[in-house]
């Protein structure tokens, strides 16, 4: 059986939930399911280890190149691990601290293969999907656009 894979880029929001469900609907085959869910923070780390305060995220995407980008990901993913099913989403615009982000599920036979997938495709989209962020001051002031981290970048040298 072919992965079912789902990509969305989308400004709504999601229920989690509801998504760990649409993963699971109709799927008997698949004993495991893995999931991330990422939130926006309402600190940012400076370079001295300081912490700013965060009211908002803004993120920007390249319309049709993200959606791309992360089905290319999605797809590297099935190619390594016997996936059932794989669904993303990540959001765009402006996001109050606490908001979600990202959503990243994976199904499998077997727990390890469904939670390095999931891993896997978490990993390189944040270092490859064409994302945006900027970060605004709870006081509204102008915002920071973030930095590639090179945290991100070494998470991807144990694929």
């Amino acid at each position: 059986m072919a992965v079912q894979i789902s990509i969305s880029v989308q400004a709504e929001g999601f229920d989690p939930g509801a998504e760990y469900n649409r993963l699971r609907s109709e799927n008997c085959s698949d004993g495991a399911t893995a999931m991330f869910v990422g939130n926006v923070r309402d600190f940012s780390p400076d370079e001295s280890g300081q912490h700013r305060e965060v009211a908002v995220l803004e993120l920007e995407h390249y319309p049709g190149m993200a959606e791309s980008a992360l089905s290319a990901i999605a797809s590297q993913a099935a190619e390594r691990w016997p996936l059932g099913r794989v669904r993303v989403i990540h959001r765009y615009g402006p996001l109050d601290a606490g908001e979600e982000i990202v959503f990243v599920g994976t199904t499998s036979a077997h727990r390890q293969a469904a939670l390095d997938a999931c891993a896997f495709i978490m990993d390189f989209l944040k270092s490859r999907a064409p994302f945006w962020k900027k970060e605004v001051g709870k006081g509204g002031e102008a915002g920071a656009w973030v930095e590639a981290r090179s945290s991100d970048e070494t998470a991807l040298k144990k694929w």
